[in-house]
């Protein structure tokens, strides 16, 4: 029985996309982000398919951790800011994972910690997202706490940037100096900035480390890269299910919000918020049904969204719509729904099926 709503993931777009980010910082090592299950692509095919290609993967949650490291049992795996106890830090020392150190507690906590191994720290400054990170002198603090403790196996430094995407923003390049300086004054130790914005647009970031994260699955935050540089790796598609005739000023869907002008052609197509797709799309929303472009009419349903295809030839029950992916990128729906490629692709559901090539 073929699927009607499925999500189609490509490994040579995957490769392209990490060889894309290899050109633009050679000398930097590079720590891929596999957190919210590979973007929602799915952590283990990432990991597994970039294994030869990167030199370590980041999650944000101690689940993931766990669920990767079956998968991926040796190889550096960053545990991203989070809460850490002691038990916490037991098991990220079990599982071999590095920590992302973001307060002076976290630090003191670990030089109390009896461990059965030495774990790697990458201690946060604040630089200006406000979200998490410490204070130049608790950054200092924190490193000189660390530095010689017998539960520590390295430091890095790190920071994250607010605004990186945005290429006529001066921020950027404050916040890069202000890692860089403190870092410099404490202590010769790897740096990490980038993330995909940075890698992209600010080369002077690139500094030991980088983070590259929507860049992998095929979206460019700056839209400043020549076009089909980074490729699609998700398609998400559905079959249409049936097609009729709308007569002039009849209305689709829930609450007629879409009102047909003249008779029309619409096809329901099998996906809905359920499956992922937004219930925010609005009208006129694009989708491609082999290959031609077709608008969304009339509000997403659990189950179901409704299309016109009154200007389209040759199209029938059965035939594949492309939500979004190859030929259409998620960041243009994400901007007809008031939202990005980041929650578009994290939010396909567990009903819709998988196909990794």
């Amino acid at each position: 029985m073929h699927n009607t709503t499925w999500v189609e993931f490509s490994a040579a777009a995957l490769l392209n996309n990490v060889a894309v980010v290899r050109k633009l910082a050679p000398e930097a090592a590079i720590l891929a982000m596999v957190k919210g299950n590979g973007y929602g692509h799915g952590a283990g095919w990432v990991t597994e398919t970039l294994a030869g290609e990167v030199d370590g993967f980041a999650v944000a949650r101690m689940a993931e951790a766990q669920t990767l490291r079956k998968t991926y049992p040796k190889g550096r795996l960053v545990l991203l800011g989070t809460l850490l106890d002691e038990q916490g830090l037991q098991d990220c020392a079990d599982l071999a994972l590095d920590v992302v150190v973001h307060d002076l507690q976290t630090a003191q906590l670990i030089t109390e910690a009896a461990l059965p191994r030495p774990i790697c720290v990458w201690l946060k400054l604040n630089v200006g997202m406000n979200r998490l990170g410490m204070t130049p002198a608790d950054f200092a603090r924190a490193h000189n706490l660390l530095r010689h403790a017998n539960q520590v196996s390295a430091i890095h430094h790190m920071s994250h940037f607010s605004e990186a995407d945005d290429l006529l923003s001066v921020e950027t390049g404050a916040q890069i100096q202000r890692l860089i300086g403190r870092s410099q004054s404490l202590d010769s130790v790897p740096k990490s900035m980038s993330n995909s914005a940075g890698i992209i647009a600010h080369r002077d970031a690139h500094s030991d480390w980088i983070r590259p994260g929507i860049m992998l699955y095929g979206d460019d935050p700056t839209t400043s890269l020549p076009p089909n540089t980074l490729q699609p790796v998700m398609t998400f598609k559905a079959r249409i299910l049936s097609i009729r005739t709308v007569r002039d000023g009849a209305g689709v869907g829930y609450n007629r919000r879409w009102r047909a002008f003249g008779e029309r052609q619409i096809a329901t197509v099998a996906a809905g918020y359920a499956d992922g797709y937004p219930r925010q799309a609005r009208d006129g929303t694009p989708v491609l049904v082999n290959g031609q472009r077709a608008k969304i009419a009339g509000r997403v349903s659990m189950d179901l969204a409704t299309i016109d295809i009154t200007h389209l030839k040759d199209i029938k029950v059965g035939d594949p719509v492309t939500l979004w992916g190859e030929g259409l990128p998620a960041s243009e729906v994400g901007e007809h729904c008031s939202t990005i490629s980041y929650e578009l692709f994290t939010r396909i559901t567990d009903r819709v099926a998988r196909i990794y090539d």
